[in-house]
């Protein structure tokens, strides 16, 4: 199963740096970064997606030696961190998104502009989450130490909390919540929202049309978000549980731990790929963007490539 894991983590890793470097690129060479809020957020999206894709290495090295560390504690600090920066500001800015894009949609009609497309509102608002996220995430810096593995010089980067469950339950608490509860809560109700507004006003032609591709955008956001972190926090939050003594350790944990977490953790790692593809590549401006520059290395690729 190391094997498997350490494979995944290695592809995940290279996809989610060649997909977030091409999202980058692509929303600066149309010039599109400032134009507007939800691009400046996906631009950000992608910088923590393109962070965590070059620190999954580290992760792939270990699960490849058998869950054994060799970089040492500074490391191990840096990459726990970088890896709830990661989990944090994603979820940040996904809800952001959410927010903002139902904000375009209800206030389209008022006249001086919505706050939501000033760009010191979209300034405001990411400074916000960045800072949420390092303060969310300083608790792995903090807590990330090397535990030996065994009677052999093998360590492993591992989180370890004060005697006590008080730090145990603060952790848990906060990645439950703040990196998947909340954030899930509000991307689904935006886009509940901003389906009910669409479907409250007879849309005909290209309105229509453009309700179907909303709809159609909203199932994948929310079931992908869902597929790719429910999985994860619910093994999570088990085995906290186990730990904080209020619910008894069992043959089904294990089993569950030993098989079903390295998937489940697989999947969240994927959020790192996905999230950038959905949220940029599906638009018509990236993808005729992205068909130029294909088109240049490429050129007999018209015939394949989707407008």
């Amino acid at each position: 199963m190391r094997v498997v894991v350490s494979v995944v983590y290695s592809v995940v890793a290279t996809a989610g740096v060649l997909v977030n470097a091409l999202v980058m690129f692509l929303l600066y060479s149309t010039h599109t970064i400032t134009t507007g809020t939800i691009n400046f957020f996906v631009f950000n999206l992608a910088v923590a997606h393109l962070l965590f894709s070059m620190v999954l290495v580290f992760w792939a090295v270990e699960a490849a030696l058998d869950y054994s560390w060799p970089f040492g504690l500074p490391m191990c600090k840096a990459v726990c961190f970088l890896t709830g920066l990661n989990v944090y500001s994603s979820c940040f800015f996904l809800a952001a998104m959410s927010l903002t894009r139902y904000c375009y949609v209800a206030t389209a009609l008022k006249a001086g502009g919505s706050l939501c497309s000033r760009s010191s509102t979209s300034w405001a608002v990411t400074a916000f989450i960045w800072a949420a996220a390092v303060v969310a995430a300083s608790p792995r810096a903090v807590f990330a130490q090397l535990s030996h593995l065994g009677s052999g010089n093998d360590t492993a980067c591992t989180l370890r909390f004060p005697a006590g469950t008080t730090w145990l339950g603060i952790n848990q608490l906060l990645r439950m919540v703040l990196g998947f509860l909340l954030p899930y809560a509000i991307i689904t109700l935006s886009y509940l929202l901003l389906l009910r507004f669409l479907c409250r006003h007879n849309l005909r032609g290209s309105g229509s049309r453009r309700k179907a591709n909303v709809s159609r955008s909203v199932a994948v956001v929310v079931l992908s978000f869902c597929i790719c972190w429910f999985p994860y926090n619910i093994l999570s939050l088990w085995g906290t549980l186990i730990q904080l003594d209020i619910v008894h350790f069992s043959l089904s944990f294990f089993r569950a731990q030993t098989y079903f977490f390295p998937v489940a953790n697989c999947l969240a790692f994927t959020s790192s790929c996905f999230n950038p593809v959905i949220y940029c590549l599906v638009r018509r401006e990236y993808r005729t963007a992205l068909r130029s520059i294909l088109l240049k290395v490429y050129p007999t690729i018209p015939s394949i490539m989707p407008r």
